[in-house]
């Protein structure tokens, strides 16, 4: 992507395209959104060459730190584990940190000067914090690029493509192209997904995460369905 996107990798992006830019808060459900950032995780790992994933199993392959808070966190975790665990799992096990990764993103994002934190206080009590946008470049840079291959055709690299699959995964198509436009161009999204699986090692890599992640949120929406209408 752009030079306007400074030191952000695949997880500050998909924080910043799930922030409602002047209410500062999430638009993304945050379970969904926890295991889209594993997701995240594990391609920035895989193409740092720190894992990768054979027979569906995330293997250690370099564990040098990225001197990136989450990457080590996540890396060093997956290192820790006795045994080698399953793609679907790791994005559980990851996802289900999902305060900890993204307070973590937003600290960083704070820190570049791309966000700011603000506190309200609610009933004069109880305190909730907004991260607005300070600098609207980095993000607008993503959206734009985003939108031009959606819209236009344009080609897309491969983090690019792991990105329209996240959006996709975590429900954030109207947020990031507008609600006409992720509708005319839904089967056009799934496509992109789709097709670049044949692309190269990469590309079957972000298909395969993709599906992973899907896989996992049906598993967990249905039982948390099942347990709500049982109780």
């Amino acid at each position: 992507m752009s030079d306007n996107t400074p030191n952000l990798t695949l997880i500050d992006k998909l924080v910043l395209l799930a922030l409602d830019d002047e209410k500062g808060a999430f638009v993304a459900d945050s379970m969904v959104f926890g295991y889209c950032i594993a997701g995240a995780v594990l391609f920035e790992l895989s193409v740092k060459e720190r894992i990768e994933i054979i027979e569906n199993k995330v293997k250690i392959i370099n564990k040098d730190k990225l001197n990136d808070e989450i990457l080590d966190y996540c890396l060093e975790k997956i290192s820790e584990s006795k045994i080698e665990r399953k793609v679907g799992r790791w994005i559980e096990l990851l996802g289900n940190k999902e305060g900890f990764l993204r307070k973590s993103v937003l600290r960083k994002l704070i820190s570049l000067g791309i966000l700011e934190e603000k506190e309200n206080k609610i009933l004069w009590i109880f305190t909730k914090r907004k991260y607005p946008t300070k600098n609207e470049i980095p993000e607008k840079t993503v959206r734009q690029r985003l939108n031009d291959i959606i819209k236009n055709n344009s080609k897309a690299e491969i983090d690019e493509i792991m990105i329209i699959s996240l959006v996709d995964s975590c429900g954030l198509n109207k947020e990031v192209y507008c609600k006409e436009i992720a509708k005319k161009n839904d089967k056009k999204i799934k496509s992109i997904i789709k097709d670049y699986q044949f692309a190269d090692t990469t590309g079957q890599l972000i298909k395969e995460l993709h599906d992973t992640i899907i896989a996992v949120l049906i598993i967990i929406i249905a039982t948390t369905t099942i347990t709500t209408t049982t109780n």
